[in-house]
């Protein structure tokens, strides 16, 4: 089994120029002048989006040139809600969510792969006996929403493992202490978890088993996506930003605790559980892990985008015909972003 890792009014500015860190300002200082653009994040973590936090603390995206603000909504949608309303040039949504604003004649397009890994995990306890999905015939699979990517990364799974949607049963449970409380309570026998969901299990004293298999590998998390105009206008900001984040990624594999310390000053409450915060972001680098190594950081594949966009049809999201593939993302910056 392979590890994996899946409203605008309450929008939070981040300070980034005040907590940037002695890296950041002395290499600002050395830049000088260069492009700036606003990102907004899908979420409030810091750990979550440890790339985006570790590059500004480090000085990594001026170094590349690039003069980056930060600010961090709740959602994809609130996500593109800012992109499209102008309080944002790029963002970090997920992939159906773009090709919903697609379908509705918005011209966003994905640029960069930001988590090739995935966003979800499917776990359940070591002593139980589940080592596969096959082991979950006949059981009960957790979910956090009915309707979240949660449910057609088990759909999936299942269906790979030669078990239907009749063989098992799925339970709506929540996420967090719910999703510990199920465990607890014998409600569930296997958990599909995002990040911090792991780490949230793990935490509480469970023993977990990440038993996801290669079938969703096509499934990877959110990325970074702008309006058409921006890439074709500002590619080398763009390519700046992918290239100080992919930095940052191999920056924390050897520098953990400096990732953490990061956060510290970015977001102090988050990290007060020292091991939890080490723990989520031990997980959350692994959503940074390509399932395909041979293909440069940040990049694509045609046919992941076609398997989700059938998902998003099969889901209600999207209508047949609605997005056409090769315009809902670009590989033409990924070059910029390699060391």
């Amino acid at each position: 089994m392979k590890k994996r890792l899946i409203a605008l009014s309450a929008v939070l500015a981040l300070p980034v120029a005040a907590c940037s860190g002695p890296a950041a300002e002395e290499a600002a200082g050395e830049q000088g002048d260069g492009s700036s653009l606003t990102v907004v994040l899908a979420n409030t973590s810091c750990v979550l989006n440890f790339p985006v936090y570790s590059a500004l603390a480090e000085g990594f995206f001026e170094e590349e040139g690039l003069d980056l603000q930060v600010e961090a909504v709740n959602g994809s949608s609130a996500v593109l809600q800012a992109m499209l309303a102008g309080q944002a040039d790029f963002g970090g949504p997920g992939a159906v969510p773009v090709m919903a604003a697609q379908a509705r004649g918005e011209d966003v397009v994905y640029f960069m792969n930001a988590s090739p890994g995935g966003s979800f995990f499917l776990i359940a306890p070591e002593d139980s006996g589940i080592t596969g999905p096959e082991d979950l015939a006949g059981k009960t699979v957790g979910v956090a929403t009915a309707d979240g990517n949660e449910v057609v990364f088990v759909d999936v799974i299942m269906d790979g493992a030669g078990v239907g949607e009749d063989g098992f049963e799925k339970l709506t449970v929540g996420e967090g202490g719910q999703a510990v409380a199920a465990f607890e309570r014998g409600d569930i026998d296997a958990y599909a978890a995002s990040s911090d969901g792991f780490a949230t299990i793990e935490n509480a004293g469970f023993s977990l088993l990440d038993i996801t298999p290669p079938d969703v590998d096509y499934m990877f998390g959110n990325g970074y996506a702008a309006p058409r105009d921006l890439i074709d206008s500002e590619p080398e900001a763009l390519e700046a930003f992918g290239k100080g984040f992919y930095r940052a990624v191999q920056w924390a594999e050897e520098n953990p605790d400096q990732a953490i310390d990061n956060c510290a000053e970015y977001q102090p409450q988050e990290v007060e559980d020292r091991d939890y915060a080490t723990r989520l972001l031990e997980i959350s680098a692994l959503t940074r892990v390509s399932p395909y190594p041979e293909d440069p950081w940040g990049s694509m594949r045609a046919e992941d985008w076609e398997a989700m966009l059938q998902d998003a049809v099969d889901a209600g999201h999207v209508e047949e015909g609605q997005v056409d593939v090769d315009q809902v993302y670009t590989n033409d910056l990924v070059d910029g972003f390699q060391p």
